[in-house]
């Protein structure tokens, strides 16, 4: 289970885009493509507009899901959590640099979301309630040995 912990926060460190679903006022599914960074525990930050529909969304109903995969190497990582937005100024200057780092990361195209005055703007915190890692590459046979879900405590 170690490992798979292991290579589970690797794989969510090592890509900086995944989707975000959340619920429509009205119940209906939303997903949204994000940039985010994680840390140790799982935790997921990103930046969003005030107006934007998913935020909107997250102030109606802050359960969230989130997936990264890549399709090159058959491995997916899906994290179910609450979210909420940073409010303390200590707690958005401990992700605000991770996270613009990462919307700057391409030299050529880059998120128009850091050109934005910071009141327009909102840091989300996703805390996972449940982190699930499917890893296709592995030579096991079964699911069990496929779609492993993962502790949140060490």
């Amino acid at each position: 289970m170690a490992d798979a912990r292991t290579a589970a926060l690797a794989f969510l460190k090592e890509h900086q885009a995944g989707v975000l679903s959340t619920v429509t006022s009205d119940d209906k599914p939303h997903g949204s493509a994000i940039y985010y960074v994680a840390d140790d525990a799982f935790n997921i930050f990103f930046v969003t507009l005030k107006t934007s529909r998913k935020f909107a969304n997250l102030q109606e109903h802050p359960a969230v899901a989130f997936t990264v995969g890549r399709q090159d190497v058959p491995q997916t990582i899906q994290i179910e959590g609450v979210a909420s937005a940073l409010q303390h100024p200590e707690e958005i200057g401990a992700h605000g640099m991770d996270l613009m780092k990462a919307l700057t990361s391409n030299s050529r195209y880059y998120a128009p979301i850091t050109k934005l005055d910071n009141d327009a703007t909102a840091i989300i915190w996703i805390q996972p309630k449940s982190v699930r890692w499917a890893d296709y590459t592995t030579n096991a046979s079964g699911t069990e040995n496929v779609i492993i879900d993962i502790p949140l405590t060490v």
